[in-house]
């Protein structure tokens, strides 16, 4: 694909958590505006117009989604569980003309609440509790148990081993398996189609089938910058992933089975967010290979894209939500018609803008678009700079001269605004965080890893990027 569209090196989330990134890219609206700061409770403002219904409704398309949206609830057409209404939350149209959606990997591990049992109804947990998977010892066993027993290291015994979690339960072929059901049912008239795809991975619990495991096995993949941890190889020393035929050979992750709260992986979970990448990979060619066989690829424009990025150790953190790259940096390629082909753009963009680019793609006029939505196009004039924030910190990235005497070489320079416990991770060089508020500059290019703030030595830096912050951040 990368061949055929136009890849973005230096994309980023406006928000580097799931649901405050998808309701950026929903509303096309930056972080602050849309009201979803956290995952929940997820305050979407009903009046919200949102780039699904501009296509259908203006647009005159067929709009589509399945997976993990993480987009609101109360869906009246579509909402979130099928037989089940979130209390104290209008009932709102995202716009779609259908939808499968469903939940994330840990909340379908969740029974439902004693008082409310009509919750269970959700597609994937439904799916997991229908189908019955056999164990090497040829004992057979619900699927949804097998899933437990191989993201928790919890359930019967010797409930995850290489052939009680095959492809055919993993969450993301169940996703693909329902967008390739969507193309299939969708109106056979000549009216265009959008559709999103929303594969729950890759992400924690990053754990993987026996096949998934095999791809990966004894393959070098770099190690964690600075981790600080023993469980990692040292700083530097590539690490050889050495996962075994039979899974339940090591507890991936632990669970708190009162509170269900995930325990990150350590060193496994690099091979296998690499492995769950590159299964993502071949699901999406599967579903190239639907339009394929339907005709319909010739007059599609494909988007690859993430919500955020994942700290697999690098200096000693994991997950996601902090301004370091490894979390707020993101995938993005643009394939299909109209896009310029095989083509590298290395400047800073951000996935909010996937939005006015759909929207452009679509015909509908930025007249139509609702106030403080994004109109930029990543396939045309870029923004000036981009922003990302969560919790309590800030950051934008420009590109700028790399000297002040000379504006021919440029790099993309990001300045963080964060406070405390939103500075975790930061490189073992950062000063001291002694103030409420930090500023910190980093040149992107030429210190990826963020090893040296550069605040105190390009002030004039520091000072033109300070004014792009929103206000109450570092100014």
């Amino acid at each position: 694909m990368g061949r055929s569209g136009t890849r973005f090196t230096q994309a980023y989330t406006p928000s580097p958590f799931c649901a405050p990134a998808r309701a950026c890219l929903a509303s096309g609206m930056e972080y602050e505006q849309t009201g979803v700061l956290i995952n929940r409770p997820n305050n979407w403002n009903p009046d919200h117009t949102t780039i699904y219904k501009l296509l259908r409704d203006v647009g005159g398309y067929h709009t589509m989604t399945c997976g993990k949206d993480d987009l609101y609830y109360n869906d009246f057409r579509f909402p979130h569980y099928q037989n089940y209404k979130m209390r104290n939350l209008p009932d709102i149209d995202l716009g779609f003309s259908d939808a499968i959606r469903q939940d994330g990997k840990v909340r379908v591990m969740k029974d439902p609440p004693a008082h409310n049992k009509k919750q269970l109804n959700e597609p994937y947990r439904d799916f997991l509790n229908s189908q019955v998977v056999q164990m090497m010892n040829g004992t057979q066993i619900s699927a949804r148990d097998a899933y437990i027993a191989c993201m928790t290291g919890e359930g019967p015994e010797g409930g995850c081993d290489a052939t009680s979690f095959p492809e055919s339960i993993y969450p993301d072929d169940f996703v693909r398996d329902r967008a390739i059901d969507l193309l299939k049912r969708k109106p056979s008239d000549s009216k265009p189609f959008f559709m999103q795809v929303n594969f729950p991975g890759p992400h924690h619990p990053v754990v993987v089938t026996s096949s998934m495991a095999r791809s990966v096995m004894d393959r070098l993949w770099p190690p964690p910058v600075n981790p600080q941890q023993v469980e990692f190889a040292p700083s530097g020393e590539a690490m050889t992933c050495q996962q075994q035929w039979k899974l339940s050979g090591k507890k991936h992750v632990r669970v708190d089975p009162a509170k269900m709260k995930l325990v990150h992986p350590q060193k496994e979970g690099r091979c296998n967010y690499g492995a769950e990448i590159e299964h993502i990979d071949r699901l999406m060619s599967s579903i190239v290979e639907q339009l394929k066989a339907t005709g319909e690829i010739a007059n599609t424009v494909v988007v690859v894209a993430g919500d955020h990025g994942e700290n697999l150790g690098d200096n000693g953190t994991t997950g996601k939500g902090i301004p370091w790259q490894a979390s707020v940096s993101v995938p993005l390629l643009i394939s299909g018609p109209s896009v310029p082909r095989d083509q590298v753009h290395e400047g800073p963009v951000t996935t909010l803008d996937l939005g006015g680019t759909f929207l452009d793609l679509a015909g509908v006029k930025p007249t139509a678009f609702a106030r403080g939505m994004t109109t930029t196009s990543l396939l045309g004039p870029l923004r000036g700079h981009v922003s990302s924030g969560y919790d309590n910190w800030r950051l934008v990235v420009k590109e700028m001269p790399t000297s002040p005497d000379n504006d021919q070489l440029v790099t993309s320079y990001k300045l963080i605004c964060c406070m405390n416990r939103a500075c975790k991770g930061a490189p073992p060089s950062t000063p001291k965080f002694q103030k409420p508020w930090q500023l910190l500059l980093y040149d992107v290019i030429g210190d990826p890893i963020h090893e040296v703030s550069l605040a105190d030595s390009r002030p004039d830096v520091v000072e033109q990027l300070k004014v792009l912050l929103p206000d109450g951040y570092c100014r």
